[in-house]
């Protein structure tokens, strides 16, 4: 078997291949696994009416309130609000979560939201008096 590192007493090619993963190799998948996680803080919007999609960086917010002024100016609209039995809102906010379930945009804490959520959807308020768990 051949070496590898010269004469003067490389490493042997077995040494290299059976050797269990240095510290450069953890780091790399740990890097990896950080750039996957913040990657998936984007996710897409609908809203129905609309012919376009946008994307969101739900983590760049801190709360929904936040996030709802965004998707108000985003889409050149006024009547987005959270289903909460207080206001008369146009339109709704629903997502679909890592199980494929759709929810309405405050059911569940904020921190819960922004690692479950996949894509959301804005929809017409009276369609989505379904979902709510105050309907």
């Amino acid at each position: 078997m051949g070496s590898y590192g010269g004469d003067d007493g490389g490493v042997e090619l077995t040494e290299l291949t059976l050797a269990p993963p240095g510290e450069r190799a953890r780091r790399a998948r740990r890097a990896r696994k950080s750039v996957e996680a913040a990657a998936a803080a984007f996710v897409k919007v609908s809203m129905d009416g609309t012919p376009y999609l946008r994307k969101v960086d739900v983590a760049a917010y801190g709360d929904y309130l936040e996030l709802l002024q965004e998707l108000n100016a985003m889409f050149y609209c006024c009547s987005i609000g959270l289903m909460d039995g207080y206001g008369q809102w146009e339109h709704a906010v629903v997502y679909e979560d890592g199980d494929g379930d759709w929810m309405l945009v405050g059911d569940v804490p904020w921190e819960m939201f922004v690692c479950s959520c996949r894509r959301m959807r804005v929809m017409r308020a009276c369609e989505a008096r379904g979902l709510s768990a105050n309907a």
